[in-house]
């Protein structure tokens, strides 16, 4: 596991693995915003019925945040994993408090 978290520190890989998961939740959340007011825009517009085949505004709301959420939590994750010194009595704060 060090081995890994070593190649992932040393070649960048995961700097560019976290900021793709930030970029993909954010892309998530303003491609449902974007599908839900064009949706409603579309409907109230041109007062025609919701399309019978498209899933419903909850499912897919959900779904996409809910992505948004685990993409996000993932990106913490190895963020932690991978920046975090291991050791909190050798934090600069640390030092000076004492």
């Amino acid at each position: 596991m060090q081995t890994i978290r070593q190649i992932l520190l040393t070649e960048y890989i995961g700097a560019i693995l976290v900021a793709v998961l930030i970029a993909d939740a954010f892309s998530a959340v303003i491609s449902t915003a974007v599908g839900e007011i064009s949706f409603y825009l579309r409907v109230a517009r041109h007062a025609i019925p919701p399309n019978v085949l498209r899933f419903s505004n909850t499912y897919s709301t959900l779904g996409a945040l809910t992505r948004a959420a685990l993409y996000l939590a993932a990106a913490y994750f190895i963020w932690r994993w991978l920046y975090s010194s291991g050791n909190p009595s050798t934090s600069p704060t640390v030092k000076e408090a004492e």
